[in-house]
């Protein structure tokens, strides 16, 4: 079962349960890309994303604390403190590699040193978790936030809230956040409304 599509270096990934992770290289062809040991245990484990700063220098996460790391030549297994449920992990731009789990709680570090830096409190999973903009923007059911390195921010525009939240991804300078009744982009200047919101 697939958790989530993934674009990265060019090529889609599809990472699912079981921590089943395939290539997509050419139309309607894809690859098995991690061989990985599975559990008893299907609940604990399986991932739901994954990302890369190169191809040789990738992690993929979910389960309750199941960390990879990938060399570009094996997938390993690391250390992770806790064994809350995971649920994105973004490369940024910062050189920090960053996981985000249960009650949108925040960890950052790399392979097996991870800090949390943000507890939270919510009952849901972030949606998605991307560097943009020279920030870490983060995106759930109902919420949209910024984390400045020491707290959760809301995204504010000339001094108003934004009202997104959702799903997000980010490509060739625009960042797009879709919630099931409206669309926004931002260009890291500005803010648009691509599909408004039906009236009540």
């Amino acid at each position: 079962m697939t958790s989530r599509i993934k674009c990265i270096n060019g090529y889609a990934y599809s990472v699912g349960g079981q921590r089943s992770i395939y290539k997509r290289v050419d139309i309607g062809k894809w690859e098995r890309f991690a061989e990985l040991s599975e559990s008893e245990h299907v609940e604990r484990v399986g991932f739901r994303d994954m990302d890369a700063f190169t191809e040789t220098d990738m992690y993929a996460v979910g389960g309750h604390g199941d960390v990879w790391h990938y060399d570009g030549n094996t997938w390993k297994q690391m250390g992770f403190p806790s064994n809350v449920q995971l649920g994105t992990v973004t490369c940024a731009g910062d050189g920090n590699v960053y996981i985000s789990g249960e009650g949108g709680s925040l960890w950052v570090g790399k392979k097996s040193t991870w800090k949390r830096v943000y507890e939270g409190g919510s009952s849901i999973l972030w949606n998605d978790v991307l560097w943009f903009d020279n920030k870490l923007w983060l995106a759930s059911d109902y919420q949209f936030r910024i984390w400045d390195g020491k707290a959760m921010q809301s995204v504010e525009h000339k001094g108003e809230s934004i009202p997104a939240y959702g799903h997000m991804d980010a490509r060739d300078g625009l960042l797009l956040v879709a919630s099931p009744h409206a669309v926004w982009s931002f260009d890291g200047k500005e803010w648009k409304t691509i599909v408004a919101p039906y009236p009540d």
